[in-house]
C-alpha cells in the first residue's frame, strides 16, 4: 500500500526542460488549478510522471525489436538521467495549458478562445496521459512493469479516467509506432498473464477484438514464431484457459476473428505447435477447448489467406503430432458429435470399426491433405505422416482397387517398348548400306519390323507427350524434389526424345542416329526401375539406391573431379612433349593424362608416365599424392559413408518406398477420367447429425490395449461379413451408422 502521496513513484518517468528554459513550476500549479476538472484529478496532475506531451521537435527515436518497453534507451545527455523514461526525450517537454501572451491583446483572446474550442478536456488528459512517439499510456506502461502494486495503479488509473469522462479512448488506446501498432492494454495484460486486470479491463469496456498490426506481429520465416494480434489467440498460444473461457464467455468476442495472414485461433495454435510433448499437449487442450466452447464446426473449415485450413496447415507444416490429433479427434457426447473427425461404430472384442471423415483429405477436394504431403519436398517427415489414419489406409485402398492394375499395365507396356526398340534397333540386315535402310515387305520380316518401328515411335510420342504434361504441372520448390520424387518423369521424357531424334535423323540418312538411339536403349532398360516401386522388397532397395546416390555418391564425385582436375593439369605440365630423338608422345596432353589418373585410382594404372616427366621425383611424389587421397582416403571414406546412409535409411525405407508408391498412386488418378474417377472413390456418406452428412472411410482396427481397460457397449451389429465390403464397399452399411449415432449415448461404458 502507498501511505504517503509523496512516496508514489512517477509512472511516467522524471520530468525535464526543454534547454533555455526555466523551471515551471508555480505556472504549472496554477494552469493545474485553472484546470476544469474534477476533485480527484488533482492528484494524477500533480505526479511528475503525468506531464503532458508537447509536440516533438526532432524525428522519433528508431523503431526497436524489443517488446514494447525497454530498459535501455538512447539518452539526449551522456548523464543517462531519463534512461527510465518510457516516453522519448521531446516527450518529457511540460505542455502549458495556458494561451500565449501576445502584445496585441485582441489577436490573443482570438488564439484564446480558438484554442478553448478545439483543445477539449478529453484531448488534454488523453495527451497527459500517452507517449506522443510511441501512443503508449501510462496504464500500459504500468501494466508493462508489473509489481505487487500494480493491481492499485491500474484501479486507480481506471477509476481516474472513468470519473473523468475518458474511460473509452484510455483503456483502448493503442500504440501508434509501426512495430507494435494497435496493440492495446488488453493485449499486454494477456501477455503479462494478469487474470484480474483482464477481467477488469473487459468489464470496463476493453475491446475484445482489437488487432494488432505492428511489423512485430508478422511471421517472421526465420524465426519461425507466430505472435498473435488478437486478444483470443494471444491467450490460446500461450496457454491461458481460463483468459480463453473469460472472453469466449463474453458476448461481444469475435471467435471466428482471422488476422491479417487470414488466421483464426485454431490457425495460430497449428501454427505454434512444436515436437515437443509439452507444447503439443497444451496446444491439443486449447484446440478442444475452442471447438467445445464455440461448438462451432465452422471453425477448422475456415481458410486464411493461401487458402489452408487448420488441418491442411498442419499437413503443409509437417506438424505430425497435431495432424495426427485433428484426423483422430472423437468426441462421442451426442451434442458435440459433429465436431468429431472420427466416429466408432461398432466394437467386438479388441476389433473396433472406425468411420474417419474424408473431407479436405481425399483428392477429389482442392489442395487436399494427401496433395500436399506426397508434393511438398519441405516437409522433413512426410513420409511419417503417411502413416497415420486415415491416410494410409486411403492409399492402400486406393492402391488394391485401381492404381495397381493401372501400374503393372504401364509396366507392361513399358517393357514391350523397350523390347521392341531393342529389337529393331539390333536387326540390321542392310548395315553396309546408308540409313534409311530399305524394308523387303514382300517377306514377313520386312513387314514385322515395320510394325516394330511405328509402334516404337508411337510408343516415343506419347511418352513424350505424357512426361512433358506431368513435367508442366509439376511444383518444385527446389532441386531437391526433382532429384527425389521426380526424376522419373525427366528420364522418361529423355529417352523418348531420343528416340524421335534418332527417328529423324536415320530418315534423313545421319550416321550420327546410331547415337541417339544407343542412348536410348540404355536409358530406357535403365528407366525399368521405376516399376521397382510397385514391390516392396525390390522397392525398398531401390529407395537405398537413390538415397545413395544423392547423399553420397554426389559429394565423392565432386572431390574427385577437383582432384583429378588439379593434379593432371599439373602433371600435364610436368611431362616432355617430344624427347631429344624426335619421338613425341601422345599422352603428353591433358585427356590421357586424366585417363591415366583414373585408371590409377581403380588400381589398373601403372606409373610409366613418369618416364617423359622433366622432374621424375617431383612428378612421383605428385602421383603418390593423388593415390592416396583418392584410392586411399576418397573411395574408403565413400564406402563408409554409403554403410552408415544403408544403416539410417533401412529403419525407415519402408516408409519411403510407401511415400514413392502414393505419389505412383496420385499420379495415376491424375490421368482418370471424371466418370472412373468418381467410380473409384472409396468411402461411405454418413450422417453424423442432424443436417450433417460426410463422406467416411471405415477402417477396421484392433486395440488390445484400449479392450484391457474398458469395453465399450456402441453396436451389437458387428457391421458387414465380407471382408471386401468391410473395407472398400461400406456404403450399403450407412443406415446402421445412422442408428448406431443414435444408440450410442444411451448405452453406458462398462469398466473391466
Amino acid at each position: 500500500m502507498i501511505k504517503d502521496n509523496n512516496e508514489i513513484v512517477p509512472l511516467m518517468g522524471k520530468k525535464t526542460n526543454p534547454p533555455g528554459i526555466p523551471p515551471a513550476n508555480q505556472q504549472e500549479k496554477k494552469v493545474t488549478e485553472g484546470t476544469p476538472t474534477k476533485k480527484s484529478s488533482h492528484f494524477f496532475l500533480e505526479i511528475d510522471g503525468f506531464e503532458s506531451n508537447a509536440t516533438p521537435n526532432n524525428t522519433s527515436p528508431p523503431v526497436f525489436s524489443k517488446p514494447m518497453d525497454s530498459n535501455i534507451r538512447p539518452c539526449a545527455s551522456g548523464n543517462g538521467e531519463d534512461m527510465d523514461s518510457p516516453q522519448s526525450i521531446q516527450d518529457d517537454f511540460v505542455f502549458t495549458y495556458t494561451p500565449q501572451v501576445s502584445p496585441l491583446m485582441n489577436r490573443s483572446l482570438i488564439n484564446n478562445n480558438d484554442l478553448i474550442s478545439n483543445f477539449t478536456l478529453i484531448d488534454y488528459l488523453m495527451k497527459k496521459f500517452t507517449a506522443s512517439d510511441t501512443g503508449k499510456t501510462c496504464l500500459m506502461k504500468a501494466l508493462l512493469n508489473i509489481n505487487q502494486n500494480t493491481n492499485e495503479i491500474v484501479n486507480m488509473l481506471l477509476s481516474f479516467a472513468e470519473e473523468n469522462g475518458i474511460l473509452e479512448r484510455f483503456i483502448n488506446a493503442a500504440y501508434t509506432e509501426e512495430a507494435y501498432k494497435g496493440q492495446t492494454a488488453l493485449n499486454i495484460a494477456i501477455e503479462r498473464r494478469q487474470y484480474e486486470i483482464t477481467e477488469t479491463l473487459i468489464e470496463k469496456g476493453a475491446d475484445v477484438n482489437a488487432h494488432a498490426q505492428g511489423f512485430y506481429f508478422e511471421l517472421n520465416p526465420v524465426q519461425s514464431i507466430y505472435k498473435c494480434e488478437t486478444a483470443l489467440a494471444l491467450a490460446a498460444c500461450t496457454n491461458q484457459p481460463d483468459i480463453i473461457e473469460l472472453l469466449m464467455d463474453n458476448a461481444r468476442t469475435n471467435i471466428s476473428s482471422q488476422d491479417s495472414r487470414g488466421n483464426n485461433i485454431l490457425h495460430a495454435l497449428v501454427t505454434v505447435a512444436e515436437d515437443s510433448k509439452t507444447q503439443n499437449d497444451f496446444v491439443m487442450r486449447m484446440y478442444d477447448m475452442i471447438l467445445l466452447k464455440s461448438k462451432d464446426r465452422n471453425l477448422e473449415t475456415t481458410k486464411n489467406k493461401e487458402g489452408l485450413t487448420p488441418l491442411q496447415l498442419a499437413a503443409k507444416t509437417g506438424k505430425l503430432e497435431i495432424l495426427k490429433y485433428i484426423l483422430s479427434r472423437e468426441i462421442r457426447e451426442k451434442p458435440n458429435r459433429s465436431l468429431s473427425r472420427k466416429f466408432t461404430d461398432w466394437a467386438y472384442g479388441p476389433v473396433q470399426s472406425s468411420l474417419y471423415d474424408l473431407t479436405e483429405l481425399d483428392t477429389t477436394a482442392d489442395n487436399s491433405v494427401l496433395e500436399i504431403i506426397v508434393y511438398n519436398t519441405n516437409i522433413g517427415n512426410r513420409h511419417e505422416m503417411l502413416t497415420l489414419e486415415p491416410l494410409n489406409s486411403l492409399l492402400r485402398m486406393k492402391w488394391k482397387k485401381f492404381a495397381r492394375h493401372m501400374f503393372f499395365m504401364s509396366c507392361c507396356f513399358y517393357f514391350l517398348y523397350n523390347v521392341t526398340l531393342t529389337l529393331v534397333s539390333y536387326h540390321r540386315p542392310n548395315e553396309n548400306k546408308a540409313p534409311p535402310y530399305p524394308l523387303a515387305l514382300t517377306r514377313g520380316v520386312g513387314w514385322l519390323q515395320l510394325s516394330g518401328q511405328v509402334m516404337v515411335m508411337l510408343g516415343a510420342i506419347f511418352l513424350a507427350i505424357k512426361e512433358s504434361v506431368a513435367i508442366f504441372l509439376l511444383r518444385p520448390s527446389d532441386l531437391q524434389s526433382i532429384l527425389s520424387d521426380a526424376w522419373f518423369h525427366f528420364a522418361f521424357f529423355i529417352q523418348a526424345l531420343l528416340v524421335i531424334f534418332s527417328v529423324f535423323l536415320y530418315l534423313f540418312s545421319y550416321k550420327e542416329h546410331l547415337v541417339c538411339l544407343v542412348l536410348a536403349m540404355a536409358l530406357g532398360w535403365a528407366n525399368m526401375l521405376y516399376f521397382t516401386r510397385g514391390f516392396q522388397s525390390m522397392g525398398i532397395y531401390s529407395v537405398m539406391i537413390q538415397k545413395v546416390i544423392l547423399q553420397d555418391v554426389i559429394k565423392f564425385l565432386v572431390v574427385y573431379i577437383v582432384f583429378l582436375l588439379g593434379f593432371g593439369v599439373a602433371l600435364a605440365a610436368l611431362i616432355e612433349t617430344c624427347q631429344e630423338g624426335g619421338e613425341c608422345r601422345s599422352n603428353s596432353s591433358l585427356g590421357p593424362v586424366l585417363m591415366d589418373l583414373f585408371k590409377l585410382t581403380l588400381g589398373l594404372g601403372d606409373l610409366e608416365i613418369q618416364q617423359n616427366s622433366k622432374y621424375p621425383v617431383l612428378f612421383l611424389l605428385l602421383l603418390i599424392t593423388f593415390v592416396v587421397l583418392t584410392f586411399v582416403l576418397l573411395l574408403n571414406m565413400l564406402i563408409a559413408l554409403m554403410g552408415e546412409t544403408v544403416e539410417d535409411i533401412s529403419k525407415e525405407s519402408e516408409h519411403i518406398w510407401k511415400l514413392q508408391r502414393a505419389r505412383t498412386i496420385l499420379e495415376f488418378e491424375k490421368f482418370l477420367p471424371k466418370c472412373l474417377r468418381k467410380k473409384f472413390q472409396l468411402g461411405e456418406r454418413c450422417k453424423v447429425a442432424e443436417n450433417d452428412t460426410r463422406v467416411c472411410l471405415r477402417i477396421n482396427e484392433v486395440k488390445w490395449t484400449e479392450w484391457k481397460t474398458h469395453v465399450s457397449f456402441i453396436n451389437e451389429d458387428p457391421g458387414p461379413t465380407d471382408p471386401s465390403k468391410i473395407q472398400d464397399n461400406s456404403r450399403t452399411n450407412s443406415k446402421n451408422t445412422l442408428n448406431t449415432f443414435e444408440e450410442m449415448d444411451d448405452l453406458p461404458e462398462t469398466s473391466v
